[in-house]
């Protein structure tokens, strides 16, 4: 499955070549940035704000400017689809813009599917750069004006760690039924831990909608099936601020069932068991603010590096651990990053 969503994705590539980029343009004014994202979603708010943020630090605040129309959300699911391209052919073919930031998984897309070559693109959270097809390797992106920020391994080590910790025997995956619904729900990253660790994958498919009522749906017929444990993905359903994301982790939590966010932080300070630590977005700024940085002084994206060695930081909830009778390992204790004693909901969610 892998190697189809990695052709599937990289057809649309491979009419486009290289584009033969060559550096970016010397301009005497501010370096003018557009931005496309899916829709709105939390990581990515921190993520451009962290970026942004880094810019300023790094003495480049005065040196860039964010176009106002040409910041683009056009919302989540099926019918705002043909949008995301459109809205990727507008910033490409834009002569007001001068840098692209591609947020997200299918912004990213959107972006290569229309890349004409005429500006830098800087890709920015995107579940699996390579499963996608977006990249040729991590060490290559195959396109002059696109780079990526890639963490190699970051899903696989994340449910290597969530097994050695808890020795589920089924784990359960909701995912929307796509080929980039499989990717940023990371499946294939699943099973190919469950093949070293001898644990069985369930899964249930939803649409792209990734409604409430589908993910609840999803988790009850996951339990009726035998899971043991869940892994929470970055689903709609899965947002604090469009979905009653507080009623499926209690239905989890009511079943005694040991979860793993993703996204971490958020959803483990209110209930979730454990999951990576999110809550710093502030080296990820970094980071990228170094790659647009090289490439505002001239070096080609494919040139700059795309790797971030970054250790992954655990965070856990004590007191979900007591609601569901699991005890963590005192070495698990000693090594995370958070240990939240108190559950906590987000201030800005929309179920109160």
């Amino acid at each position: 499955m892998r190697r189809f969503i990695l052709l599937s994705m990289v057809m649309v590539l491979l009419g486009m070549g290289t584009n033969c980029w060559a550096s970016f343009p010397i301009i005497n004014r501010k370096i003018r940035i557009g931005y496309l994202e899916a829709g709105p979603y939390w990581i990515y708010e921190g993520t451009f704000k962290a970026f942004k943020d880094s810019l300023i630090k790094k003495g480049w605040g005065d040196k860039v400017v964010f176009v106002k129309n040409a910041h683009f959300s056009p919302g989540w699911g099926p019918e705002h689809k043909a949008e995301y391209v459109e809205r990727a052919k507008e910033l490409m073919t834009r002569k007001d813009i001068d840098f692209v930031i591609a947020m997200g998984t299918a912004a990213t897309a959107a972006l290569l599917k229309v890349n004409n070559g005429s500006k830098p693109i800087l890709a920015m959270a995107v579940a699996d750069p390579v499963a996608s097809g977006f990249v040729k390797s991590i060490h290559d992106s195959g396109i002059d004006n696109f780079t990526v920020r890639i963490v190699p391994n970051r899903w696989k080590i994340m449910f290597e760690v969530f097994y050695d910790v808890v020795q589920f025997k089924r784990l359960g995956i909701i995912y929307p039924d796509t080929a980039a619904g499989r990717v940023y729900s990371n499946v294939e990253d699943a099973h190919e831990v469950a093949k070293e660790k001898h644990f069985k994958v369930l899964e249930y498919k939803i649409s792209s909608a990734e409604g409430f009522c589908e993910c609840e749906r999803g988790i009850k017929d996951l339990i009726k099936r035998g899971m043991d444990a869940f892994f929470i993905p970055p689903l709609n359903c899965f947002d604090w601020t469009k979905s009653n994301v507080e009623k499926l982790l209690n239905l989890l939590n009511d079943h005694k069932i040991p979860t793993f966010a993703r996204d971490g932080s958020l959803y483990v300070r209110a209930g979730a068991l454990m999951g990576f630590s999110t809550m710093d977005f502030g080296p990820v700024g970094d980071f990228l603010a170094n790659m647009a940085i090289q490439i505002f002084k001239g070096v080609p994206p494919r040139k700059v590096n795309m790797i971030d060695k970054a250790s992954p930081k655990i965070a856990v909830n004590l007191e979900t651990a007591l609601k569901i009778g699991f005890d963590f390992p005192v070495s698990i204790l000693i090594a995370s990053d958070e240990i939240y004693e108190k559950t906590q909901l987000p201030k800005n969610r929309k179920f109160k």
